[in-house]
């Protein structure tokens, strides 16, 4: 029995070895190595600590058979370019000149190339050849004189690549039912190198649409200074200010089918060509737009090429740019207010009697016509109306989009938020607790061997961000729901260091994690989003007008004039209530205009 009492030894010996091991690497990798990827690809974070498989894509036919795995690629292209319009160029609607301005040339350069390729992200896709962006920056410094001359020629012929006009397009689920192709948005992996000449393309031209105001004021996607707040702080102050009238404003939310899939290219071109883009630009997007290709990767297999005869590529750097040109003579065909985020597109009026109703169907039969002319398409059952109203009952209205009736709805969720008739928060409110409810649970099942330190890193990366988006439009003055939000973050603090006694104080717990009360945090946002509309030139003057004294002793010289309010409703909202905080900022954080420099201040001040 001794040969068998030592190898048992031997055994017990390796498998404390063994266990010693596992701990240490077990607390190294919660300590160091999950740490270190939740500050910088929270992606790959979700994906260790949540090892979901990921199924094949199953798609069914109009008769309900299960397609089989192979063929769902191709399925998936020939679903997506059945949605590509398809042009009477001879048809084309007459678009106006601008006078007295014209796009400058570009100018290439080493330097700038090289600055563009240092700024790049290693973490994007690699095109439908396996290039990415990691390999660029290794060989930067020896391919910019290449690239710089290489994107030089091809401006001035008006040119580039075959390979630059193929893209691999990944299906990405939207929502409603899996098996169904149309549920799923095109992105196309188009060329890296090709990107680069993009960024140069899309830098120049959006300066000069933006230097001269030529894109419009009311379309907040894809710009710099824009962004779903201030399209949001817009459009609910308008609504606010007309309630606090007593009026009723009637708005319908439209949605446009496959857009970026069905812009049609003569029509682009043409719109382009009035704007007085530089005729080297115009010969080049008008090469990279024509005789594309595409081919869709689903289930590990790829479809056959089919040939792309409308759209901008959706993943790539110019397709947004290109979608806002195409779009952004909209707004001149109606006379209602009219806000664009993309795609996303609003429009309303105070309805105080008939007429306003019918200018309001004048303006979506104007949209319609303009649908038609410039080939785009509403998707009538997705559009819907809301009448916001404090009154019971309200005005009765209806409208029809394309000989179909819009539907009234009593909630709506636009960008990200929960609209209702009175424009009260409660069940945006509840419906993001919930959410964060489940995700906190999430981390709790997840991070039980984690050190404090990657715990609060990871409510404040994932959890918090759920419970603050937008919170500068909704944040609430009830301290009931106030207390409700805040609840999470207490309950947070006690996971952090595992103190769940009755007795440990959790207002030390959150100080301890320097984890401030959420209260405060949105009393900051308020503010930076009141800054950022405060020195936006285009914004400026739709928010704020200047007070009629302002007294330099106890004053200082960005105060603004204060709304008259007749509800509370009004008074709790965004622009009125942070107007007082704004207005009582110290001197010299109020009169910074950079917005970094700005939060940093009033987040390291008492003041606030």
């Amino acid at each position: 029995n001794r040969p068998l009492s030592v190898s048992w030894l031997r055994y017990k010996t390796c498998d404390k070895e063994y266990q010693s091991l596992l701990t240490t690497t077990r607390r190294h990798f919660f300590k160091h190595d999950l740490s270190s990827m939740l500050l910088n690809n929270p992606r790959k974070f979700w994906r260790v600590i949540n090892p979901v498989e990921h199924p094949d894509i199953v798609l069914t036919a109009s008769n309900n058979d299960v397609i089989p795995m192979s063929q769902c690629a191709q399925v998936f292209n020939d679903a997506f370019i059945s949605v590509f319009t398809c042009e009477d160029i001879s048809s084309c609607p007459k678009v106006n000149l601008i006078p007295d301005i014209s796009m400058p040339e570009i100018i290439i350069t080493e330097a700038g190339i090289y600055s563009l390729l240092n700024k790049l992200k290693i973490s994007t896709a690699s095109d439908h050849v396996g290039f990415n962006n990691k390999i660029l920056k290794n060989i930067s410094a020896s391919i910019c004189p290449i690239l710089s001359a290489l994107f030089s020629q091809m401006l001035s012929l008006g040119c580039i690549p075959h390979d630059w006009r193929i893209a691999k397009v990944i299906p990405i689920f939207k929502s409603g039912e899996r098996s169904s192709p149309l549920n799923y948005r095109p992105i196309s992996l188009t060329s890296t190198i090709c990107k680069l000449l993009e960024h140069i393309i899309h830098t120049q031209v959006i300066n000069y649409l933006e230097d001269h105001n030529i894109i419009h004021k009311y379309q907040h996607g894809f710009r710099r200074g824009y962004s779903c707040d201030t399209q949001l702080a817009g459009f609910i102050h308008d609504i606010h200010s007309a309630l606090d009238g007593g009026s009723q404003v009637d708005a319908v939310f439209l949605d446009f089918s496959k857009a970026f899939d069905r812009v049609p290219h003569h029509r682009l071109l043409t719109k382009l060509s009035r704007l007085k883009i530089h005729p080297n630009i115009l010969a080049w997007v008008k090469d990279f737009l024509s005789s594309r290709k595409q081919f869709t990767s689903a289930n590990n297999c790829n479809s056959s090429f089919k040939p792309v005869t409308s759209g901008v590529p959706q993943g790539s750097v110019l397709g947004p740019l290109l979608f806002l040109v195409y779009i952004n003579d909209l707004p001149s065909c109606v006379s209602s207010r009219i806000r664009i985020f993309a795609d996303d597109c609003v429009i309303y009026r105070i309805i105080s009697s008939v007429n306003d109703q019918k200018a309001l169907q004048t303006d979506l039969n104007a949209i319609n016509a303009w649908c038609s002319s410039w080939l785009m398409t509403l998707n009538c059952s997705k559009t819907k109306f809301m009448s916001f109203t404090n009154h019971v009952p309200r005005i009765p209205t209806s409208y029809v989009l394309n000989n179909n009736t819009v539907d009234l709805v009593s909630t709506y969720k636009y960008l990200g938020i929960h609209l209702q008739p009175d424009l009260s928060w409660h069940y945006h409110i509840k419906l993001t607790l919930a959410a964060a409810n489940r995700s906190f649970g999430f981390l709790k099942r997840n991070l039980k061997q984690a050190p404090p330190n990657i715990r609060k890193l990871a409510f404040s990366t994932l959890i918090r961000p759920k419970l603050e988006y937008a919170s500068a439009i909704w944040d609430p003055e009830h301290a009931y729901i106030i207390n409700d939000i805040e609840s999470l973050q207490n309950r947070a603090a006690r996971f952090i260091f595992s103190d769940y006694s009755r007795h440990s104080s959790v207002t030390a717990l959150k100080r301890r994690a320097e984890l401030p009360e959420l209260l405060h945090r949105r009393k900051l946002s308020r503010l930076s989003l009141f800054h950022k509309l405060y020195h936006h030139a285009s914004l400026h003057g739709d928010f704020f007008e200047p007070p009629a004294v302002i007294f330099p002793r106890r004053d200082h010289p960005y105060k603004v004039k204060r709304i008259t309010c007749k509800s509370s409703a009004f008074s709790r909202s965004f622009i009125p209530r942070t107007t007082i905080d704004w207005n009582n900022l110290p001197s010299h954080i109020a009169s910074e205009k950079d917005t970094t420099k700005f939060q940093e201040q009033i987040q390291n001040t008492d003041a606030i």
